[in-house]
């Protein structure tokens, strides 16, 4: 029976428990479970593409740059197999549900490679449990599939960082490419690797090597989407056009209310002043709106400035899950209060690990190095619960190094004593 207590066994225990209730959510609310917003809008993207060839969002008829092309590309493949009606929707849920169990094996993965496969297990069970992961991985919203890349992002700089080896920097570089696609907040993260690598003193001419390559890898991998860009638009857009609006929104939270008319009210005069102008020109709008709000708000209250765009918006994306569904009876309240324990706990656990865990310290300051940079980044725009949903996995994983830690400790105290 020895064999039901190894870290290998209970992972894969872990694994079927995710898969089962991925699926039995799939079978209880079927094509119903939808948030009929950004899911849907990648879905009619995805069957506009296939369609017309073109890729679009909020309009038919114009090219977008809303949105980058990784979630549309991977859902118009799916339906260009099984369609885009029921069944192909279906088939895109359970791409979603594969990608959600993936994640749960590589969070584990990432336990086992800082030589704490019960951590890894425990970080697993939490992915597998944890009821917003549950829900996202039954909808067509690119946080499956990022969080998929990202682990294996953060995996790979970890192998490079300790063996130096260019197959792990050229696997490091896919998988940093392939988040790219589906979200654009990845681009500066590595900011947080480089200050990783300066933990454990990684050389600094393999490192200028290795800049150069990925220089010439993002060239040839968004070269296309440039050049698409270009040719819409007659600008150089290297990602994305739709910062606008979140960073006005941004400047409504906090003490950002007190400044100007409201958020509904700016939207509207956009809308009524310039009825013709393309998406893409009214983020660039909202933009030059949102920066001047914030050179107003500073001018008049640097103090509430600073303490709304730190210590308000870091509260606003963590004190709630992203939960817009009620799910297997668990109530957004109950579910609220859930989370705020876990988070609790987890950022314990991250003071504690990084304190005591010497022999992968560096490796959890990697960790996080990468929640501070998403926070931060969330920070400047509309910070939002959604955008901190990739990192609960790794808020389980220094929650299962603790624990683990804990039992190792007592267990050799135990067998200590006489």
């Amino acid at each position: 029976m020895s064999f039901l207590f190894r870290p290998k066994t209970a992972v894969g225990l872990v694994l079927l428990l995710a898969f089962a209730l991925r699926l039995l959510a799939l079978w209880k609310y079927g094509l119903n479970l939808t948030l009929n917003s950004d899911d849907m809008g990648y879905v009619r993207s995805a069957q506009r593409l296939l369609e017309s060839g073109m890729l679009t969002y909020h309009r038919a008829d114009e090219p977008t740059v809303h949105i980058m092309p990784g979630m549309p590309l991977l859902l118009a493949a799916v339906f260009s197999v099984f369609g885009s009606g029921a069944i192909g929707l279906y088939a895109a849920k359970l791409v979603m549900i594969a990608f959600g169990v993936g994640n749960v094996y590589l969070i584990y993965l990432l336990g086992n490679d800082l030589g704490r496969p019960w951590a890894g297990v425990i970080a697993a069970l939490g992915t597998a449990l944890f009821i917003p992961l549950i829900e996202t991985d039954n909808l067509t919203l690119t946080e499956a599939p990022f969080l998929f890349g990202f682990l294996l992002f953060i995996r790979f700089a970890i192998r490079l960082g300790r063996h130096r080896q260019m197959a792990d920097f050229y696997k490091l570089m896919a998988a940093y490419l392939f988040c790219l696609l589906f979200r654009p907040t990845i681009a500066l993260v590595p900011f947080a690797l480089l200050g990783y690598f300066l933990l454990i003193r990684y050389p600094w001419r393999l490192a200028w090597k290795q800049v150069w390559i990925a220089a010439i890898l993002i060239v040839l991998v968004l070269g296309p989407w440039w050049v698409r860009n270009y040719i819409h638009y007659g600008e150089f857009i290297p990602l994305t056009g739709s910062s606008g609006d979140p960073l006005l929104l941004g400047t409504y939270q906090g003490y950002g209310y007190r400044y100007g008319p409201p958020y509904k009210e700016v939207v509207g005069s956009i809308e009524k002043q310039h009825p013709q102008m393309s998406h893409y020109e009214k983020e660039k709008l909202k933009k030059e709106i949102a920066i001047q709000r914030m050179k107003t708000w500073y001018r008049a209250n640097p103090g509430q400035w600073l303490e709304s765009y730190t210590i308000k918006k870091t509260k606003a994306q963590w004190e709630q899950p992203f939960y817009w569904i009620e799910i297997f009876g668990v109530s957004k309240n109950e579910m609220a209060v859930w989370h705020q324990r876990i988070v609790i706990f987890a950022f314990i656990s991250i003071a504690l690990t990084i304190l005591f865990g010497k022999p992968h310290q560096r490796e959890l300051l990697f960790f996080v190095f990468l929640i501070a940079y998403f926070t931060a980044l969330n920070n400047v725009f509309f910070a939002y619960p959604r955008y901190n949903l990739p990192l609960m996995p790794m808020l389980f994983l220094f929650i299962g190094v603790l624990l683990s830690s804990v039992a190792s400790l007592w267990a050799r105290k135990t067998a200590a004593s006489p």
